[in-house]
């Protein structure tokens, strides 16, 4: 398939292909009707058949869709990537969605890669209002996972593919790549799963953001042993695997995990409450989360959020601009590097001043006083008590 194809007679014009999958591809494409570019996910239903060598799937499959478009369409949130329309067209059945110019939030993270505390607590409260939303309408995602949040160009997260696991359950096996490291021990069983089922999927996700690595993995993709840890071995909590993470926010994320439904939290409005609690604003007596947070503790300064968004949108900018190596894009990543740790979040700030340090190192050389100074950074606030 190639760009310049025209869908939905003749109203979508694909252009490139954004990324592929077990059940198609995702294309950028225009909404000639509109004047405005959209994502359109192409299903090739014709392919899920053959592979399944069952005829009769694919007629299943056309009124499960139907009916998941359906459900899918119901949801209105600032932080769910809306559907706009779908139908089919030469063997394959396509969704058209929302446009976001960003990345997925598996490409923030990466071979034991983490987050700052700003970051996680700002897109798990995104991704848990989008879930909340959801829930109101009774429509399950099944498959949160970091491929599936989207972060746009302002910074915001954007869950994406609510209702399509339910299509992929048909044509997958247990073995369907990175998903099944986020799936609940009850979807594991075999059960469609429901809400809390995505509020554990989000623990997943969280632990990840605030470690580096799921909290269950196998480094040879051993598939089974996977599994066994999930219906069966309680994960190492957060703060024991890395330094700098809150109490309450390894508690939650322990929370979320656990193996029974009933046991973990019971609405993600819940959770939001409970993220809350790792913010805090020296000035103000009583927080938003209604309990203070010591200010020696590890926590989110929320006199900082609004400039740490807005340092990283003009890094952001920047590096469309100018090479990494431009003075401004150095300085500015600093100065981010910097809030990161006045911010409460010394961890980040340390990671951020390691990451500016190499990257300086390579670009002016291991003596240059920029790569010296930024090693210097992240000695200071790994000394630091937080």
């Amino acid at each position: 398939m190639t760009g310049g194809r025209i869908l939905g007679d003749g109203r979508y014009s694909l252009d490139r292909r954004l990324g592929m999958g077990g059940m198609g591809h995702v294309w950028l494409a225009l909404d000639r009707k509109l004047e405005k570019p959209v994502a359109i996910k192409l299903l090739d239903m014709d392919r899920i058949r053959e592979r399944n060598r069952r005829p009769a799937l694919t007629e299943d499959m056309r009124a499960r869709f139907e009916k998941e478009w359906q459900s899918m369409a119901r949801i209105e949130s600032p932080y769910v990537v809306a559907l706009r329309d779908r139908g089919e067209e030469d063997g394959q059945v396509y969704l058209v969605m929302d446009y976001v110019d960003g990345k997925s939030l598996d490409m923030y993270m990466g071979q034991g890669s983490s987050l700052t505390l700003e970051q996680t607590v700002r897109w798990s409260v995104q991704v848990c209002e989008g879930l909340a939303d959801a829930t109101e309408v009774e429509v399950v995602h099944r498959d949160i996972k970091p491929a599936n949040i989207m972060i746009n160009e302002r910074g915001h997260a954007k869950i994406v593919d609510f209702g399509l696991a339910r299509l992929l359950d048909m044509s997958e096996t247990r073995g369907a790549g990175a998903t099944w490291q986020y799936a609940a021990p009850e979807r594991w069983d075999g059960q469609p799963g429901d809400h809390s089922s995505d509020l554990y999927s989000l623990g997943c996700v969280m632990y990840e953001m605030l470690t580096g690595n799921p909290p269950f993995f196998s480094r040879d993709g051993d598939i089974m042993s996977v599994s066994a840890m999930h219906l069966r071995h309680p994960p190492v909590p957060p703060l024991r695997v890395r330094r700098g993470i809150p109490e309450k926010l390894s508690e939650l994320v322990m929370h979320l995990l656990a193996k029974k439904p009933e046991q973990r939290p019971q609405h993600a409005r819940a959770v939001i409450r409970s993220i809350r609690q790792v913010e805090h604003t020296p000035d103000s007596d009583i927080p938003a989360s209604g309990q203070l947070v010591p200010a020696d503790a590890f926590h989110v300064n929320t006199d900082y959020v609004e400039r740490i968004q807005e340092l990283e949108r003009r890094v952001r900018k920047l590096r469309t601009q100018h090479q990494e190596s431009h003075p401004a894009v150095v300085e500015a990543r600093f100065e981010l590097a910097d809030l990161t740790g006045q911010s409460g979040d010394s961890r980040g700030a340390a990671d951020r001043f390691e990451s500016l340090g190499e990257d300086c190192k390579r670009y002016f050389g291991p003596n240059d006083r920029r790569a010296l100074d930024a090693f210097d950074a992240m000695a200071r606030w790994i000394a630091s008590p937080s």
